[in-house]
């Protein structure tokens, strides 16, 4: 009989949720839980080891010469399995009904957004369970009300870390289905799966990925439980392995419109055929969802309003001239460079007052319309104010630098670890999995940038220029807020072009160091802080925006 080989370029990955009934691996509920497929890149890994121990001898010369060397080796345990791989970030607007192509199964019955990855998302930050139109939840001892982790919308879907302060995440369950020889492919289950870390790296002539790690409690190979055919098997129908179905196997549609789709049972009655999890794939078979990274943009804001001064964090900051007395107050501002949104903090005076109060001193205001020359602070109504405009020291800065990438990266961590028995004369079995404490780290690498405007601009340069200035050594935690716009900021406002926005609302920045090579380029590090040891607001949130139509 001829050698079967298998191929790691045919591996499909399917991730099911535990039930969230009991949150447990019952044999009576294995295919109780939601499934995904999510296509893997090459370079994916699993592994388990054992842990041993050695046992050796030091001792001088007998009489006759003669030193015992020997050694012995011991297993003390199983350690817990290992598994990484990488993903695409991609977006898309479920279709519910009207899914294609044909054959594909839809994430949701309502018409929202969703990511081909979610699930991974879900997983790492605390959710156990899935429900269609609602997104994925924390339901057993939820932190927040409803415990959202992924809440789908029509124009986007974010993802909240609220509900990861736990000491042990909801475990679920990865397949790696290796279909080389269609007639016996090869299926390892690895249970009790967490996430660790992921990670994405601004590869500028990439595609934006994301490389997920983590542990699972072991490897199992579930080959002997796969049935194949073309519709489901009835409930005495054998498996690969010549035993009957059971809750838990595999079952392979052979003629599927978009090809072999994969199946878990979940109940198999007394007669008839049992009934299936398929699982859902919506979106992997799309050409329109990739995110490129040359697009990425990111924006560093002062996060404390008074840190937006000329001594301290100013960012793009121009003198203001004058202001209207009127309802809103509109303020002049030669080529300012604000947008509709920026939050400007206004140090000086400006001689008109409200309850003998400067309306402009120390105070931050919202942008609400802009012009070359002007902006209006919506929320200033100055119509009944008294004195007349007067500038002394009138500065406006919104506090952001914005940074050209030319590479970078962004890391969250759950920082697992495993508990595993240490008991003598047996081989110890991996039990469950206790989180550490959360990382959320990254970094910005940018070229050194140099203009007759450098100075209040917000370019590269000042911000370094800033943050080794007096007023910033003064601050022995900075803060600022950091934003990420994969695929660039354009793309959160239109339905064109896929994007993924984190926003890291409290980030301790290191001083940018200078690289030099051909083109003098800088490298910004940054960690992200909660704001007390007991909030989950590390990361404010993380929000999917789609094209349109993903076929």
């Amino acid at each position: 009989m001829a050698q079967q080989l298998y191929f790691s370029r045919d591996t499909r990955m399917f991730i099911q949720f535990r039930n969230p009934a009991d949150n447990t691996e019952a044999a009576a509920k294995l295919g109780a839980g939601a499934l995904w497929e999510v296509p893997v890149l090459d370079g994916y890994s699993f592994s388990q080891t054992t842990n041993t121990s050695e046992i050796t001898l030091a001792e001088m010369e007998s009489t006759v010469g003669i030193s015992r060397r020997g050694r012995r080796m011991f297993t003390d345990s199983l350690a817990p399995a290992e598994w990484s791989f990488s993903t695409y970030i991609r977006p898309f607007v479920s279709k519910a009904g009207s899914v294609t192509p044909a054959g594909s199964v839809a994430a949701s019955d309502a018409t929202e957004v969703h990511a081909v990855e979610e699930a991974l998302w879900a997983g790492m930050f605390g959710a156990d369970t899935y429900t269609t139109g609602s997104g994925f939840t924390r339901a057993t001892n939820p932190a927040v009300s409803g415990g959202p982790v992924i809440t789908p919308a029509s124009t986007s879907s974010v993802i909240s870390i609220a509900e990861s302060n736990r000491s042990a995440m909801t475990g679920f369950v990865i397949f790696f289905m290796i279909d080389t020889a269609t007639s016996n492919p090869l299926v390892y289950r690895l249970p009790e799966a967490v996430v660790n870390e992921v990670s994405v790296d601004f590869d500028v002539d990439g595609i934006a990925t994301l490389n997920w790690s983590g542990m699972a409690k072991e490897i199992q190979d579930v080959s002997g439980g796969v049935l194949t055919g073309t519709s489901a098997p009835a409930y005495n129908a054998t498996s690969k392995d010549g035993s009957t179905v059971v809750l838990g196997d595999i079952f392979i549609d052979t003629d599927n419109a978009l090809g072999r789709q994969f199946n878990i049972v979940k109940t198999v009655p007394g007669s008839g055929n049992v009934s299936l999890t398929a699982a859902i794939d919506e979106g992997t078979t799309s050409t329109k969802n990739f995110i490129r990274n040359r697009l990425t943009s990111v924006s560093i804001e002062a996060a404390d309003a008074t840190d937006k001064i000329p001594t301290i964090f100013p960012g793009s900051n121009v003198p203001i001239t004058g202001l209207t007395k009127a309802d809103p107050a509109v303020a002049t501002a030669a080529a300012h460079g604000f947008a509709v949104g920026d939050k400007v903090f206004v140090s000086g005076t400006c001689a008109i007052t409200t309850s003998s109060v400067d309306v402009l001193q120390n105070i931050e205001h919202t942008i609400t319309a802009v012009t070359t020359n002007t902006f209006t602070i919506g929320a200033l109504d100055t119509s009944s104010s008294s004195g007349t405009f007067s500038a002394s020291s009138l500065v406006a800065a919104n506090g952001k630098y914005s940074l050209v990438l030319t590479g970078g990266n962004f890391t969250l961590g759950n920082n697992i670890t495993y508990l595993v028995p240490e008991e003598l004369g047996a081989i110890n079995q991996p039990l469950e999995h206790v989180t550490g404490n959360r990382a959320a780290t990254g970094n910005a690498t940018c070229y050194l940038t140099l203009d007759d405007a450098d100075i209040t601009s917000g370019t590269s340069r000042q911000f370094f220029n800033d943050l080794v200035s007096t007023g910033a050594m003064s601050k022995v935690v900075n803060k600022f807020e950091v934003t990420m716009h994969i695929g660039g900021a354009t793309a959160t406002g239109n339905t064109t072009d896929p994007a993924l926005k984190i926003v890291f609302p409290t980030a301790h920045i290191e001083v940018p160091t200078h690289s030099i090579e051909d083109v003098i380029s800088m490298e910004t590090n940054f960690t992200a802080l909660p704001t007390d040891f007991g909030t989950a607001d590390e990361v404010s949130s993380i929000t999917y925006f789609p094209v349109d139509d993903y076929a």
